[in-house]
């Protein structure tokens, strides 16, 4: 008998978007499927999509969120309504190859936690990027991962070799240890948690699903580090995950100072210049538009008082700031289920 895989799509004001995921899903091979699409209350055009996919469907179950429950908060959601044993968490702009789901199950084992592949990325319009995908596998590495299950999880958390949208893993996993709602990217933090709780996880290298990149993007607009910073900085790691977990912290650090002198927050700016992961030598100045290191032989003078503070920025698009998609800022709320928030500390909660 196949097992029950829930497919869990948060959306926020893409209609078009959402309709390529949604038919992508529902094109899969693999029988035994649902679809799950919760919506942070958008324009009508996007309730109408979801709307006419689970008139025309039976696999897809739609709800329109009474709040905004933010986007890490909309996937908890989405995680607590799912009835799959398995569940693969995507955003409302990629898109499921027909195999993604059949491969990923058929590799899956009562030992295994997660089972993840390689993906294409593909731009605004929907066409693949043959030679940017390929480099994005070298980056995170997994080039260099050998196809069946992996000898050190912890190793590939922190080398973020792990991408959520291309992975498919234990719906209790993810309900028992849930999205931080404070950050915009929780799953390079929950991949982390859940490896340290001795997980196991497994890697078909082929590529399975089509991650869509556009201007609105999370690598367009930038992440809040600061957060993120805090949270993995204390966490212990054997001496040959170091050189992976400072290489991940350095341009976190680095991000997270430019962003406190950006909002005028100088006290946690100095804190973050203090963080033992913030690189020795490197010193950065405000030029009155942003933060920069100083110019070969100039000494870092101190920094003026920098304008008022600015907002922060959207990530993945605009409205993904404001709640439903795929890889936006988690705003107040929670969804039913258990009120224990994920711990930072080591261990995980």
């Amino acid at each position: 008998m196949t097992p029950l895989v829930s497919i869990i799509i948060p959306t926020f004001d893409r209609p078009r978007y959402l309709q390529e995921a949604i038919e992508a899903v529902l094109a899969q091979t693999y029988p035994n499927i649902e679809v799950l699409v919760f919506d942070n209350g958008t324009l009508d055009e996007t309730l109408a999509v979801a709307g006419d996919a689970a008139r025309r469907d039976p696999r897809v179950r739609f709800q329109r969120n009474e709040c905004n429950l933010g986007m890490s908060a909309n996937f908890n959601a989405l995680a607590w309504a799912a009835r799959g044993e398995f569940l693969v968490a995507i955003g409302d702009d990629d898109r499921l190859l027909p195999e993604f789901v059949s491969r990923l199950v058929g590799v899956m084992r009562p030992e295994l936690g997660v089972a993840f592949s390689n993906h294409y990325l593909i731009n605004a319009e929907g066409t693949r990027l043959e030679p940017e995908s390929r480099e994005y596998t070298r980056h995170y590495g997994r080039d260099t991962i050998p196809a069946g299950v992996l000898e050190n999880a912890d190793a590939a958390a922190w080398r973020q070799s792990i991408p959520m949208s291309a992975s498919l893993l234990r719906t209790t996993d993810l309900q028992r240890l849930r999205f931080r709602e404070d950050l915009n990217t929780p799953d390079v933090e929950f991949f982390i948690r859940l490896a340290r709780q001795g997980a196991r996880f497994i890697f078909v290298p082929e590529y399975l699903m089509e991650y869509r990149i556009h201007l609105g993007a999370v690598t367009a607009s930038g992440l809040w580090t600061e957060e993120l910073v805090d949270c993995l900085t204390p966490i212990e790691v054997k001496p040959e995950i170091e050189p992976y977990k400072r290489k991940l912290l350095i341009p976190m650090v680095v991000n997270a100072v430019s962003r406190c002198l950006q909002q005028g927050n100088m006290e946690r700016a100095r804190a973050f210049l203090r963080n033992k992961y913030y690189p020795r030598g490197r010193r950065v100045w405000w030029n009155g538009s942003g933060c920069r290191p100083p110019s070969p032989g100039r000494r870092a003078a101190p920094a003026p008082a920098p304008p008022s503070p600015c907002g922060r920025p959207a990530s993945r698009s605009s409205t993904a700031a404001r709640g439903g998609s795929s890889r936006g800022r988690p705003a107040p709320g929670r969804p039913p289920g258990p009120s224990t928030e994920p711990s930072c500390s080591p261990g995980g909660s």
